[in-house]
């Protein structure tokens, strides 16, 4: 299926739900995406990023980044390419009225600020440990992060009303990298499904249980259908702003988890000076070797990420701007990183980092604690999920009271969508307390 998307559409601010308390009334100086923003920062889901793992261990350093301030730095490196991307939509008179480009960087922020909600704890790992887990009891259940922040923001963010915190369909499609259903992806990997655009479905980011949610947002964004609204399978073209989005968090991780290595004693001075330095012109370079001279190494390092991601976020800018027509039709097949004119350096860096970062043995044995913690869990809370009326479950019942447990257990899919929500939502520290409780390890 073909067709073009429009800013008109995508745009829109239609909500996810609504909310039935008594509110304060509207303030005229905040726009329904600026609202969206505060829902995501203040919810408790968001909270918990503060104690989950980005890449090295929580306590090793003052230093590192944890998800929480990952997070933080992708809004703010989305809010600088919407509002780029914005001003020149506007100059060119393709932003609806009242939209500002103020407006289009908000937009961006927010699904930056949510990028990372449904990820489990334990880094990257997390999400290949429960998908191990549940397969030791028979379920090819595969677990995707993007998918459980669309259910955080979509379905169990806000369990006292439902559909979640209730956004405006704008962040929520901003917010989805990849707006398919498993089903949708698993069936291009075996072939039986060409795909329009592969990028789209590279990985799923609809959960079986938030099809209505995800129709909502692409029938109200005029996404371009992939398949037929009742057909199996879903999926829908990526929204533009997706792509800032994805742009936001290439750049901050790749340029973002060298400077951690440096200052996590990976990486020597020489190499972070030598991988840095194609962001660099020659005069900037100048003043690094000035900083240098004066044994200010740490000074150098904090002044060539900042370039590094200055210039990255023009790059990513410019490819935005010359791939737009191709973005409005869903045919681009590649991140804006991978089509800037900065690809080769960013992807050294990333490059470099898989080798020499995220094979160091603090990053491994965090990835080999996820796995044996939360194996462990999943395999506990699994006897409630298959066998609800037994002695144990009934105490794990209780455990579980205040969590939102599905009303007197609920049917086993409902149960086992329960305790992953449980289970990915833990934080670090939480998962291991409830380990060792639960082995008697004090």
């Amino acid at each position: 299926m073909s067709g073009m998307m429009n800013w008109q559409q995508l745009l829109s601010d239609a909500r996810w739900g609504s909310r039935h308390r008594i509110t304060a009334s509207p303030q005229k100086n905040r726009s329904n995406y600026d609202r969206d923003y505060g829902r995501i920062l203040f919810s408790s889901a968001f909270r918990r990023l503060q104690d989950k793992t980005q890449v090295f261990p929580l306590g090793r350093n003052d230093y590192v980044r944890t998800r929480l301030t990952h997070s933080l730095e992708v809004a703010h490196i989305g809010s600088s390419l919407g509002m780029l991307a914005g001003e020149w939509l506007a100059k060119k008179g393709s932003l609806p009225s009242p939209i500002m480009p103020s407006d289009v960087a908000t937009i961006v922020s927010t699904a930056c600020l949510a990028h990372d909600i449904g990820n489990p704890p334990f880094g990257h790992s997390g999400e290949d440990a429960i998908e191990t887990a549940l397969k030791r009891h028979g379920l090819e259940l595969p677990f995707e992060g993007n998918a459980q922040g669309f259910r955080i923001l979509t379905r169990t963010g806000d369990p006292m009303e439902g559909n979640g915190l209730k956004l405006t369909a704008a962040v929520l499609g901003a917010f989805m990298k990849y707006p398919c259903t498993q089903s949708y992806s698993s069936a291009v990997k075996k072939g039986s499904i060409v795909a329009a655009n592969k990028l789209e479905c590279k990985k799923f980011g609809i959960g079986e249980q938030e099809r209505e949610a995800a129709s909502f947002m692409a029938g109200h964004l005029g996404l371009i259908p992939r398949s037929t609204p009742d057909a199996a399978h879903l999926c829908w073209s990526r929204h533009p702003l997706a792509y800032l989005m994805e742009a936001a968090d290439d750049i901050c991780y790749r340029i973002a988890d060298i400077e951690d290595g440096y200052f996590s004693g990976l990486l020597d001075f020489a190499s972070t000076k030598d991988l840095f330095s194609p962001f660099l012109t020659e005069s900037q370079l100048c003043y690094v070797r000035e900083l240098e001279a004066k044994e200010e190494k740490d000074s150098c390092i904090h002044y060539m990420r900042a370039l590094a991601i200055g210039k990255s976020i023009q790059s990513a800018v410019d490819s935005f701007v010359n791939h737009e027509e191709d973005l409005l039709q869903g045919r681009l097949e590649q991140s804006l990183i991978d089509s800037s004119e900065l690809a080769a350096p960013l992807n050294g860096l990333y490059q470099y980092a898989i080798k020499n970062v995220y094979q160091a043995r603090e990053v491994i044995e965090v990835e080999a604690m996820g796995y044996k913690v939360l194996g462990e869990l999943i395999d506990f809370f699994m006897e409630w999920v298959n066998h609800p009326s037994s002695g144990q479950s009934q105490k794990i019942a209780i455990m579980l009271q205040g969590t939102g447990v599905p009303r007197n257990n609920g049917g086993k899919a409902a149960r086992l969508a329960h305790m992953l929500d449980y289970i990915s939502g833990m934080t670090d520290s939480f998962a291991l307390e409830t380990y060792r409780k639960l082995t008697g390890i004090l």
